[in-house]
């Protein structure tokens, strides 16, 4: 069975693989097709040729008045500058590529502020507010008029003018080319979207495991991010005032939902610590909000305030990996890879934009994904290994429930066999005008091998017995029950109690399987006053006489019934009076324990018998009950079953 589960779970492993790998092939064909395109058509990149830039106190109506000496060459491989406050800056290249476009367009990848675009004097673009996360596609005149000029007039802090690429291109190859490059972001968002659906669906069916939840909302603001940056987000830019904002929301939001996902695996300690760093990761973009508010830029304004704590996040979260994967704890090895991957592709692409790497190639993407496929990885197999915890769960039910029933099927038996038992016992109380009798057992459990009868003759006379089997339980009792019969067929001779125990120890020697029967037998006669009893192996009985100084102990030799087949019993006759009171009992009460681990003993037993003699059979045996039940602290001390037998001459 184990071995099924295993191959189960390789296959589980090889097919999730498959489907990442089935993924990042899909959007390399497309980048490998975008970038065939790309070759195969004519385009130019405004960074191969001449650049200039100006700077004015005033907005220029007219861009071309400006002299050809007060124009200034860029020295890098750049489009912008850090902002002066109050100043307009102009950029300026040559537009003579466009000759060899039918429909030219200028494609500039992204821009940071509001900017008009001059093509010679005419003014053939203005962006609007809230454009800054977009591409432009600039339309152009077929005709050369000489220069392009950009237009700045910056309300971001960080920087002025453009960014990433900006080349000339037909207008349809922009489209096509937009649509290829960002066509596995857009196939991508669906596929996350439907995932959070998936695991969120996760949380409602095991409401215990918030790392579903928790992986859930990660992957809806993946999927946010995906399709607010691809084509998605671009074909929906008409709606760009609620567009952005939620992008920027999303943007701060992802870290925060990432520090939401580790707490829910790592470990006690550093769940503590991200929950402290997610906690100033709100606090902190809400200041940043607040210090940075101006309608149209807030959030690209707010980034610098709050970008420290996401590096600060980055660091804790390397280090807590790091220390946690050293200390051996490879279960979170998937984790640490995705974050380790996140890190490493956004200090490239950091690089990558600062200009310290020449390339311009940028694989946040790509680490994002990477990313999120390790987690998704993580979160998969704990739910196989939930699902395989749930089924083990469920078969060890079943085996319970299966005990459960059997357990109820014997409890309902031993109340049955209890039932029986009670039948077989005579009645706790009796009485005739010269004999009161009241009787009392307490089992150790559901049944017993204690027992007591008493019967009358045809002649008003009084037989008692007492039993006590060895053990107690089941076994006891089904003895017990044996005993009664054997006493049953001695019937005849009640009135010779030795000859009584010769026939109930024939009956019961070789059937008892090592259990044998300890007991004690009066015969009363309520015309002579004369009691004679006999003994086997039972301890003896007590005589209760208010004109005597103590209780009277009563004793006769005999050895213990259904051991030796050949045993003879002796018999003593003791006169009895009226007011006597006499006590046959089990060595269940001497073993009977307190919560010191005290018994109850034969003096303590006697003491009380005596202290209390002047009480009617009625009270002194409450009393007794009510001695014994205090003692054991409720029974809770109880060792055996424990019987008792009260008899009052009247």
């Amino acid at each position: 069975m184990k071995e099924v589960k295993s191959y189960k779970f390789i296959l589980f492993k090889i097919q999730f693989v498959l489907f990442l790998i089935s993924i990042l092939g899909i959007q390399n064909c497309f980048d490998l097709y975008s970038d065939s395109k790309q070759d195969g058509q004519l385009q130019q990149s405004v960074y191969l040729i001449d650049r200039y830039y100006y700077w004015s106190e005033e907005e220029l109506l007219d861009p071309e008045i400006l002299p050809e000496n007060q124009w200034i060459p860029f020295e890098s491989k750049s489009l912008g500058f850090k902002k002066k406050e109050k100043e307009y800056l102009y950029v300026r290249f040559s537009d003579q590529f466009i000759r060899q476009l039918q429909s030219p367009i200028l494609y500039a990848e992204i821009a940071l502020e509001t900017f008009k675009v001059f093509q010679g004097k005419e003014n053939v673009y203005i962006a609007k507010d809230y454009d800054f996360i977009f591409p432009h596609l600039i339309p152009l005149s077929p005709e050369p008029k000489g220069f392009i000029v950009f237009q700045f007039q910056s309300r971001y802090s960080g920087y002025i003018g453009l960014d990433r690429d900006v080349i000339f291109k037909n207008h349809s190859q922009a489209l096509i080319e937009l649509f290829m490059e960002n066509f596995s972001k857009t196939f991508f968002a669906p596929i996350l979207l439907v995932l959070s659906i998936i695991f969120m669906g996760f949380y409602f069916l095991r409401r215990k495991e918030m790392i579903f939840l928790n992986f859930s909302i990660l992957l809806l603001s993946a999927s946010l991010i995906e399709a607010l940056n691809g084509f998605v987000g671009f074909s929906l830019r008409q709606y760009a005032t609620y567009i952005v904002p939620l992008a920027f929301i999303n943007f701060t939001f992802f870290p925060f939902a990432l520090l939401l996902f580790l707490i829910s695996v790592f470990p006690p300690f550093f769940r503590n610590l991200f929950k402290l760093v997610a906690a100033s990761h709100v606090i902190i973009f809400f200041i940043s909000i607040f210090r940075n508010y101006e309608n149209g830029i807030s959030f690209l304004n707010s980034e610098e305030g709050y970008n420290w704590i996401v590096v600060l996040e980055a660091i804790v979260a390397i280090f807590s990996s790091i220390y946690v994967f050293s200390k051996g704890n490879r279960k979170l090895r998937e984790i640490i890879f995705g974050i380790l991957i996140i890190i490493i592709a956004g200090l490239h692409d950091t690089l990558v934009d600062l200009e310290v790497l020449s390339h311009r190639f940028r694989v946040i993407h790509y680490g994002f994904f990477l990313m999120l496929g390790f987690f998704g990885y993580y979160v998969f197999k704990h739910y196989w290994e939930l699902l395989h915890s749930i089924n083990r769960m469920n078969a060890e039910l079943r085996s319970k429930n299966k005990e459960l029933q059997r357990l109820i099927q014997i409890d309902k038996d031993l109340a049955l066999a209890h039932a029986l038992q009670k039948s077989l016992l005579s009645s706790k109380y009796n009485e005739d005008e010269k004999i009161r009798i009241i009787g009392f057992s307490q089992n150790l459990e559901s049944v017993g091998g204690d027992y007591f009868d008493h019967t009358k003759d045809s002649m008003g006379n009084w037989a008692f017995l007492i039993a006590d089997v060895s053990g107690h339980g089941i076994s006891s009792a089904m003895v017990a029950a044996m005993s009664k019969m054997a006493f049953v067929g001695a019937g005849p001779y009640l009135q010779f109690p030795a000859r009584v125990f010769h026939l109930m120890n024939r009956h019961l020697v070789g059937k008892t399987k090592n259990l044998f029967i300890t007991a004690s037998y009066l015969f009363i006669d309520t015309e002579s006053y004369t009691a004679t009893f006999s003994n086997a192996g039972h301890p003896s009985f007590y005589l209760i006489r208010n004109t005597e100084n103590e209780v009277i102990q009563l004793t006769a030799k005999g050895k213990p019934l259904g051991l030796f087949s050949h045993q003879s019993y002796a018999e003593e006759i003791v006169n009895i009076q009226p007011k006597d009171k006499i006590l046959l009992y089990t060595d269940g009460i001497f073993d009977l324990l307190n919560a010191e681990g005290e018994s109850f003993g034969e003096e303590r037993l006697k003491s009380l018998l005596w202290e209390y003699r002047f009480h009617n059979l009625q009270d002194l045996s409450s009393i007794l009950q009510d001695s014994l039940f205090r003692f054991s602290n409720g029974w809770k001390h109880q060792m055996d079953d424990l019987s008792f037998l009260m008899v009052e001459i009247k």
